[in-house]
């Protein structure tokens, strides 16, 4: 027996042909008749997984199709592996980066910053036909190779296995060192003793915690910032100026800017205007890499505010959500929960600190460039030490009208296992706000057990 799988409704076709082109970083467009096209008819083939209804990866009967951006998110999802294939094919360099930061000097050296969630992205949609399970099978088995090469206590791989593997061209691994986590760090001198010598390595040095009002520690990043550059020039054969990097800083700075207003839009709503899923790739739309192509972000960025604008005037209620639901707020790295189950419970996601720390920091624009962006980075929120970051987070919190905090954080997640009890104290201390830790498999479905606590703590508050 077929699994069954989600379809959208030709219902909806007419208002979302209505809609906007998407505009790329090569000046092509795709048209919303295209983007239908492709979800209707050619992507339900090919990934099958990713239309298949299953509760284990939160999908529903139905989904949000009366709001254009959500299915223009999900073209950009569903077609990142070919664009990036293509990518490489028209001569486009392309980086390793870590989670967590922005990508501004990636984007002034012409050159895809992925991120390890978006590397596996890109592996994952190179082969056809999975349903869920084998999808999930498919990737365990090429971790658990990489957990072998690497290290079984690492909490994450970041595409080692990819990379070493010949399966992604990637040119170069140039992340942010200590940023967030210590496996990323670790990953690039693995990639030393694997046995693809033709990828370039490089250590971002990112001074540690309690460095953002020190002199020394900008300059020293800063620098790091132009050996950064200078590798990926050395890439791309091309030279990236200090007026490259001021134009990609003001482009980033325009993401970081509507992304911030539209998160703040939501929140400043009465009725959640969009559900959990919709809210997040909504916000993470304002970094501009998510999808591989920060003009293509950028455009959809822009027509979602005016959606979500008028959504917010007339009172309209996210698809699925109940009347009143409790709001949670999301903390740690790399994690989330099932929104559609959650929300089945009577809950709604309204924030997270992963992302969102970045995405609301913005450069100056005046004066050294690089200096600008060391210290805008040393400054990032989620970065700080315990207290700093709590206070930053109690803000965030309080903005969204948070009922509840769940801090996740994944097998093997050093950083983030050690922080997240004096974290979730400081804001309970200074909130009364219930708060709920979680650790979690990360290469896993969202498995019934975890489910059950998240439902669990819903139903206290």
């Amino acid at each position: 027996m077929g699994k069954q799988l989600f379809r959208y409704s030709e219902e909806n076709k007419e208002r979302f042909l209505d809609s906007e082109n998407i505009t790329f970083n090569d000046g092509s467009v795709v048209t919303p008749e295209e983007i239908w096209h492709y979800l209707t008819v050619e992507a339900p083939v090919k990934y099958p997984s990713a239309f298949e209804i299953n509760l284990y990866q939160g999908n529903r009967g139905s989904r949000d199709e009366t709001l254009p951006t959500s299915l223009k998110t999900r073209y950009l999802g569903l077609t990142f592996s070919a664009r990036m294939e293509r990518a490489k094919d028209n001569g486009k360099s392309i980086a390793f980066i870590q989670g967590g930061q922005a990508v501004d000097p990636y984007t002034a050296a012409d050159t895809i910053a992925l991120r390890p969630g978006l590397v596996n992205q890109w592996n994952n949609g190179l082969e056809y036909g999975n349903d869920i399970n084998k999808e999930n099978l498919r990737r365990k088995k090429s971790k658990e190779k990489a957990f072998h090469d690497m290290s079984f206590e690492a909490c994450q791989t970041g595409g080692y296995e990819h990379v070493q593997a010949g399966n992604l061209r990637i040119d170069v691994i140039a992340p942010y060192t200590v940023l967030r986590c210590s496996d990323v760090s670790y990953g690039v001198e693995a990639h030393r003793h694997g046995p693809n010598k033709d990828v370039k390595l490089l250590n971002v040095d990112f001074p540690l915690r309690n460095q953002a009002d020190k002199p020394w520690a900008i300059e020293y990043f800063a620098k790091n910032l132009r050996r950064l550059v200078q590798t990926l020039d050395e890439v791309t054969g091309r030279t990236t100026t200090e007026g490259d990097l001021l134009q990609a800083i003001k482009l980033h700075n325009e993401g970081r800017r509507l992304g911030t207003e539209l998160a703040e839009l939501w929140w400043s709503a009465d009725i959640p205007p969009t559900n959990s899923d919709d809210r997040a790739s909504l916000v993470s739309l304002g970094n501009l890499e998510t999808h591989g192509d920060v003009q293509a972000s950028l455009s959809v960025l822009k027509e979602a505010k005016k959606f979500i604008a008028e959504r917010v005037k007339n009172g309209v209620k996210g698809h699925a959500v109940i009347d009143n639901p409790k709001r949670l707020f999301i903390l740690g790295s790399c994690v989330g929960i099932n929104g559609s189950r959650s929300e089945d419970a009577g809950a709604i996601v309204v924030g997270r600190d992963d992302q969102w720390s970045h995405c609301s920091s913005l450069v100056e624009e005046e004066g050294d460039p690089y200096y600008n962006l060391a210290k805008t980075t040393l400054e990032y929120p989620y970065e700080q030490g315990i207290e700093k970051r709590a206070q930053w987070t109690i803000e965030q919190i309080k903005k969204s009208r948070a009922d509840g905090v769940i801090f996740i954080h994944n097998w093997g997640c050093n950083t983030q296992a050690a922080i997240s009890r004096p974290i979730v104290d400081i804001i309970k201390r200074e909130t009364g706000i219930p708060t709920y830790i979680h650790e979690r498999d990360l290469h896993g479905l969202r498995d019934e057990q975890e489910q059950n606590r998240v439902n669990a703590f819903i139903e206290m508050l």
